[in-house]
């Protein structure tokens, strides 16, 4: 097998864009900048500029380009599969200008960040795009001129479609609290009840006693608000305090699961205080008119069993009755002394046709964190590309072996056996730091995102960081806005970046010198290291790693370092580290089929 690092020799043509960094260490004096900026702009201000142009034009002055036409998919179109091309009709420029594309999805541009030799598209298609299950989108094209990108049109009209489900089960409610869909707040607790919001982080004799930000998004429902960031401020006390969703229909499921993001604190070991989870049925004849059926109960305190952390749970209601008008209930509790918290975030039931979820054996649920959670040589795994706590019994399959890969990609995985799924590694291969000196600003993007410790100018420990994909199924993200708990969006770059990726620290023993991150443009296949042949499948805008593909993130795009400028010269240790768990998060973001090999230590010399 060829040398990674022989190979990524093809790749200077596509990072033609990114300034070079000097290769000596001390003298260089070089000034990274963002090279990134977006230049899409809104409707409003597109329409007005616009309706400008027009006036401007009857007077001989250079007009806009019309707005493009959308084309396909039709407009409300469902059951699109997963990968999907988006057309539209392409524009002349009154004057004759080159014109490109910008396409917008669910009111973001699709980019390809640093990497674009050229911004947006030629049209008159994207894709295939890769979108997620059961999704509803909106999109929108407007044209540019080639030679000035800030001359653009006003948007297209706005046209929605959705995709098919994944053919397991119908969602038939979801919930991610960004707005109010109508959950009802109940019960007799002095303090604490639920709201919905930004939560306010606690400590509680060092313990998380309340989360510092929602598990995705920005609202979640969690017990009582406390700005002063105390924790007996307003945490559940006296009472039992209800939250109620709103109604959903399971009539003619064989069952259904509930998906949902859980956190609970409790400071006290005596039995009483608790969080419970309640699939509603409606009954007649019952007193209150439905029949609660417990899905899950937490009593222990969180010295005993840590729940404090956003933790993903899937509750199948096997055997229970499935009906039109079901909710769910939370039920926090506290009648005695003590802490008690609860939050909950990312809710949606899914309504199933057969009742194979519920069955022991493959395709049934399982525990993982029972010693043997499924019966023979099956393995419990977790299910989707992050993960959602959702576990199913699996048949082993291989992955591939990084120093000896099948021949082909169609051939059997020469690795060990594991879960179905993709598995990142640290390729130690091309990591040679280099040293330069950067000058940042006050508005440097390098700033404003944490990548260096202050102004001026700085000394930055560059090096090359490669994560191969050694599984046995592509890490397939697609669009950023079909996993917004993965990215952000960077207004100093105009397009989103992948969170927690990976993280850097330079250690000098068990010392914490330095730190850094990868602050990911995104998630691309740059070159197969089991089949130099193969052609990638993933790039910024349709983002991944196949299986035998490796993500090259090269030294000198900006914040591919570690900001050594306080640190003295000496021997060190860079420690590596990828898909680690977010803070107040219980399970790393992606799902991988091994989490054990996501780290690597590289002995380092600070001239």
């Amino acid at each position: 097998m060829r040398s990674p690092l022989a190979l990524i020799a093809t790749l200077a043509g596509s990072l033609a864009c990114v300034d070079s960094v000097p290769a000596d260490t001390g003298e260089a004096t070089t000034e990274l900048a963002s090279s990134d900026s977006g230049s899409g702009s809104g409707s409003d201000s597109d329409s007005d500029t616009s309706e400008a142009s027009t006036d401007e034009g009857e007077t001989g002055e250079d007009m806009l380009p019309p707005a493009p036409t959308l084309a396909s998919p039709a407009k409300g179109a469902t059951d699109l599969p997963l990968e999907t091309e988006l057309c539209w009709e392409l524009v002349e420029d009154p004057e004759g200008e080159a014109l490109r594309y910008r396409v917008f999805i669910d009111d973001t541009m699709l980019s390809g960040g640093i990497l674009d030799e050229e911004q947006g598209y030629e049209g008159p298609c994207t894709g295939p795009l890769l979108f997620a299950h059961e999704r509803e989108y909106s999109w929108e094209v407007e044209a540019f001129e080639l030679d000035d990108p800030s001359r653009s049109s006003a948007r297209s009209e706005t046209w929605t479609f959705s995709t098919i489900g994944d053919g397991l089960s119908e969602l038939v409610f979801e919930d991610n609290f960004d707005a109010d869909l109508g959950w009802t707040v109940g019960g007799d607790a002095l303090t604490g009840a639920w709201i919905r919001g930004d939560p306010r982080a606690a400590l509680d004799d060092a313990q998380r006693s309340q989360p510092g930000a929602c598990a995705g998004g920005a609202s979640c429902y969690f017990t009582g608000q406390n700005p002063r960031g105390l924790p007996d401020d307003a945490d559940v006390s006296g009472g039992t305090t209800t939250l109620t969703s709103p109604a959903f229909d399971l009539d003619g499921a064989t069952t259904a699961s509930v998906r949902l993001q859980r956190f609970f604190y409790k400071s006290e070991a005596m039995s009483g205080p608790a969080l419970s989870v309640e699939l509603l049925v409606p009954n007649d004849a019952a007193p209150e008119g439905y029949d609660a059926h417990e899905l899950e109960l937490l009593e222990a305190a969180t010295a005993e069993t840590p729940a404090n952390v956003w933790t993903p749970r899937e509750y199948v209601a096997c055997g229970l009755p499935m009906a039109a008008g079901s909710r769910l209930r939370l039920r926090a509790t506290d009648m005695g002394a003590g802490i008690l918290e609860a939050a909950i975030d990312s809710v949606s039931v899914h309504a199933h046709d057969d009742g194979g979820v519920c069955e022991v054996g493959e395709g049934g649920r399982c525990d993982a964190g029972l010693a043997d959670p499924c019966p023979g040589e099956l393995l419990c795994c977790s299910q989707g590309v992050i993960n959602v706590g959702v576990y199913r019994c699996e048949a082993p399959v291989a992955g591939l072996d990084f120093d000896n890969p099948p021949a082909t990609p169609d051939a059997p995985g020469t690795g060990a056996l594991g879960c179905d799924a993709p598995d990142l590694i640290v390729d130690p291969t091309p990591i040679e730091p280099m040293f330069t000196d950067i000058f940042i600003s006050d508005d440097t993007c390098e700033l404003l995102e944490g990548c260096v410790g202050a102004t001026g100018w700085r000394t930055v420990m560059l090096f090359t960081t490669a994560t191969p994909n050694v599984g046995s199924a592509d890490l397939a993200l697609g669009i950023p806005a079909n996993l917004p708990e993965l990215f952000h969006y960077s207004d100093c770059h105009s397009h989103y970046h992948f969170d927690e990726y990976a993280r850097y620290e330079l250690r000098d023993g068990d010392a914490l010198v330095a730190t850094g991150h990868k602050q990911a443009f995104c998630l691309l296949d740059t070159i197969s290291w089991a089949w130099p042949l193969e052609l990638p499948q993933f790039d910024c805008a349709n983002q991944g790693v196949s299986r035998g593909f490796t993500d090259f993130y090269e030294a000198g795009l900006p914040c591919q370092w570690v900001d050594v400028t306080d640190t003295p010269s000496g021997d060190y240790t860079l420690h590596i580290t990828l898909n680690r768990p977010r803070p107040d998060h219980a399970l790393p973001m992606l799902n991988e089929r091994d989490y054990s090999n996501n780290a690597i230590a590289v002995p380092i010399s600070i001239p």
